[in-house]
């Protein structure tokens, strides 16, 4: 839906080009977000580099290669583009939207509020900007007297109260994780990462995560920090936990379904995948793929521990095997809409994988109930 309307307001714009051009690089321009719209960022990218090459100051151009990068997990390239196309046109609220928010999930929450702030001058009723903008300045303020440290590719924020010390070892811990993931997935993301040590009621009045939740990522690693000194096994864990999600949405920003996030997340922190084997027998049951593509925060504890260990015992199965390409399957999920399709093109048949662990573990198929 959105596309579509992102796709109409730039082509709108472009009856402005020189008559000359203006067929042609409509077309393009049509062709990029239709292919934008399936997915396909790589050839949108070209197909808008190649429009730019004769309109490099189009501003719908460049937010549409912005578009295209960003879905890449090229966001650099992309913040450069959105920046520009503003400097151009700054009207064109769809593109500070979206530089809004790469910049919040960089942490440069000043700068998003700013962006934000510039577009409601153009859009002063947009209600997602007003909403956005609402947020994000109750979280600033819930933020303030925060201490950052940078090291590195990591931003760790924290209150006075919070021991440096425990900040410092968040960051060798991320550090040390961040190779040994890399490794694995065989890729390094040159994103920043952000993460943002609370108190529990801070933790539970910001996210309004489920009870049963650690930690959260939404573009920031958000992580409870009471309690650490007492359980820094579990604190170290959650971290790495998180750090996971972080480095697959810097790879692929789209289209990774929730169990294969939380399956990979789950390996990497050092979760048994034995004993979720063992919990899985007991019930008998394995729950369809599909049903597992979509978020897991509206499930019970009870149903989210079935989700999350049927995530790890396939993810431990597929890492074990050693023979999938994981940056190219998170490229390939990232380029399309068509997610058990693009499983399969890997070999990685949803039936198959549900049959395997079924017969593992003598478990029926049944959709968890919602």
């Amino acid at each position: 839906m959105l596309t579509r309307l992102l796709l109409t307001l730039c082509i709108g714009m472009l009856v402005s080009t020189p008559l000359a051009a203006q067929s042609r690089i409509v077309e393009l321009n049509d062709t990029g977000w239709k292919l934008l719209q399936s997915g396909e960022a790589d050839r949108a990218a070209k197909i808008f580099a190649e429009a730019l090459e004769a309109q490099p100051d189009e501003p719908v151009l460049q937010f549409g290669a912005a578009v295209a990068s960003h879905l890449q997990g090229r966001t650099k390239d992309a913040t450069t583009r959105l920046k520009r196309a503003l400097d151009i046109a700054p009207n064109l609220t769809p593109a500070s939207m979206l530089l809004g928010q790469l910049q919040y999930t960089a942490g440069d929450v000043n700068e998003a509020i700013a962006t934000y702030e510039k577009a409601l001058k153009h859009a002063p009723n947009d209600p997602d900007l007003t909403a956005k903008l609402r947020a994000w300045r109750a979280a600033a303020d819930a933020n303030r007297g925060f201490v950052e440290s940078r090291v590195d590719r990591f931003r760790v924020s924290f209150q006075g109260h919070v021991d440096k010390p425990l900040a410092a070892r968040a960051t060798e811990l991320l550090e040390s994780a961040f190779w040994r993931i890399g490794r694995t997935l065989g890729a390094y993301p040159s994103d920043p990462v952000v993460v943002l040590l609370y108190t529990e009621k801070q933790f539970r009045d910001i996210t309004l995560a489920p009870e049963w939740s650690g930690g959260v990522y939404d573009g920031r690693i958000r992580v409870p920090a009471a309690g650490a000194t007492q359980k820094p096994q579990l604190f170290e864990r959650v971290l790495v936990h998180e750090l996971t999600h972080a480095m697959v949405a810097s790879l692929a920003p789209r289209g990774i379904p929730t169990w294969l996030h939380e399956g990979l997340a789950q390996h990497f922190e050092g979760d048994d995948a034995g004993a979720a084997r063992q919990r899985l027998k007991a019930l008998g049951v394995v729950a369809p793929l599909r049903y597992l593509e979509g978020s897991f925060s509206h499930f019970t504890s009870d149903q989210a521990m079935v989700a999350y260990d049927q995530s790890l015992v396939i993810v431990d199965t597929l890492i074990r095997r050693g023979t999938v390409d994981w940056n190219a399957l998170f490229r390939a999920l990232g380029d399309s809409s068509r997610t058990e399709y693009t499983f399969d093109n890997f070999g990685l048949r949803y039936s198959e994988l549900e049959e395997e662990l079924g017969a593992a573990i003598g478990a029926r198929a049944a959709s968890l109930s919602r």
